[in-house]
């Protein structure tokens, strides 16, 4: 988990997560900031969560989806009240970047109206093509905020 004096510990989620991440994302829904997931949609897409908090206490998540094969979004990053200002937004955008970066991702991107956390974090507001053919209600009067990873270092063949 985290305190206010250590890093959060930033994991891949796994199955008995599904309830923790669907409760949390549901908690952002009513304001606008984040679109429902069903628990059907999280364990189908279980690969791309990242989690912080152990099982049945989930305080943050986040959602790296596949937008073109250079191009992921910044999905459901969602923090719990009390968890705030602990660094775990932080914690949960960076991991997220370098599972992008594992994946082959040149540019990650963020639909958001928090976009001083973002530019925080190096991310510029940009336009994305790709998005002008499918920008939901939720989305559509947000800003866009994107940042181009740098390459993944070739791994050195072992021989």
């Amino acid at each position: 988990m985290t305190t206010r004096d250590s890093a959060p510990r930033v994991r891949r989620a796994g199955p008995a997560d599904v309830g923790g991440i669907v409760a949390l994302i549901d908690s952002n829904v009513g304001s606008g900031e984040l679109l429902p997931r069903t628990p059907e949609f999280v364990s189908a897409q279980l690969e791309h969560f990242l989690v912080v908090g152990p099982p049945g206490a989930i305080i943050g998540c986040v959602h790296l989806d596949e937008y073109a094969p250079s191009l992921a979004e910044v999905r459901s990053l969602a923090v719990a009240p009390t968890a705030q200002g602990m660094g775990v937004g932080v914690a949960l955008v960076e991991g997220l970047e370098r599972l992008a970066r594992t994946r082959g991702y040149a540019t990650v991107f963020a639909v958001s109206n928090s976009g001083e956390f973002f530019r925080r974090r190096g991310y510029e507001e940009r336009h994305i093509p790709e998005l002008d053919r499918e920008r939901s209600n939720v989305s559509r009067y947000k800003g866009v905020h994107a940042k181009d990873l740098p390459a993944q270092p070739p791994v050195p063949s072992r021989g």
